[in-house]
C-alpha cells in the first residue's frame, strides 16, 4: 500500500500518465505481436518469445477456470471509475506471469474499473514515484479512485516470491538462479498468491 502523499505537481503527473496510457488488453496484445529487437539495441528482448508463450497459457487457465472467489467479489464490487495504473515492460517476465490476472479483473469488473499499462522506460518520471526499496522494479501497480487519487501500490512480485527471490540473491553460490527459481514458482502458484494479494489491494477502493 502507499504510505506517501502526492504533491499537486506529482498528482498532475499521474494523471497525465494515465490518459496516455494503454489499456490492459492492448498491452497484452501488442506483448503477443512483439517482435524483439537487435540485441545490440535491446538486450532484454529476448525474453519477449517466453512471455508471449507465459500470456497465452495464463490467459488460457483465466479463461478456463476464473478468477479465486475472493478476487471475483471484490472486482464485482468496485466503485465504478475505480483505476489501476501498471507500469511494465514487453521483456519483464514478472509482468508476464501478473498482468494477465489484471486484465481478467477488468473483464470481472464488467466495467466499474479500467486498467492500464504504462511502458516503465518511456516514463521514468512517473516511475520514480514508485519505487520499490529504492528500485524502479515492474509490474508495478497503482489503484487510483475515480478521481486520480493513489489509494495503494503493488508489485513487483507476491510477498512469497520476493522472500525467495530475497533468499536466493542471499546466497553468492545460487544467486544467478534467481530468475529460474522464481518463474518455476510462478508455474507451481498458478497467479493463486498474485490473485490472493490484488484482492486486498482492491479492497481499499471497495464502498465503506
Amino acid at each position: 500500500m502507499a504510505s506517501k502523499s502526492f504533491t499537486l505537481a506529482e498528482q498532475a503527473l499521474i494523471s497525465k500518465a494515465w490518459e496516455r496510457a494503454d489499456s490492459i488488453t492492448a498491452h497484452l496484445d501488442g506483448l503477443m505481436a512483439a517482435t524483439p529487437r537487435d540485441e545490440k539495441d535491446a538486450p532484454y528482448d529476448k525474453y519477449i518469445p517466453i512471455n508471449q508463450k507465459r500470456v497465452k497459457r495464463i490467459r488460457k487457465a483465466l479463461t478456463n477456470k476464473g478468477l479465486c472467489e475472493e478476487l471475483s467479489a471484490v472486482a464485482t464490487a468496485l466503485p465504478r471509475g475505480t483505476r489501476m495504473l501498471v507500469l511494465n515492460e514487453f521483456w519483464c517476465g514478472d509482468g508476464a506471469q501478473i498482468l494477465p490476472v489484471h486484465e481478467a479483473v477488468a473483464l470481472a469488473s464488467e466495467g466499474t474499473m479500467d486498467v492500464r499499462v504504462l511502458m516503465r522506460d518511456e516514463n521514468l518520471e512517473v516511475m520514480d514515484l514508485f519505487l520499490t526499496n529504492g528500485g524502479r522494479s515492474i509490474p508495478k501497480t497503482v489503484l487510483l479512485d475515480q478521481d486520480g487519487q493513489v489509494l495503494g501500490t503493488w508489485g513487483p512480485r507476491p510477498k512469497e516470491a520476493m522472500d525467495l527471490v530475497k533468499r536466493i540473491k542471499s546466497d553468492p553460490a545460487i544467486a544467478h538462479t534467481y530468475s529460474h527459481e522464481v518463474h518455476r514458482w510462478s508455474t507451481q502458484d498458478a497467479t493463486q498468491a498474485t490473485q490472493a494479494e490484488l484482492a486486498v489491494l482492491l479492497s481499499h477502493a471497495q464502498r465503506p
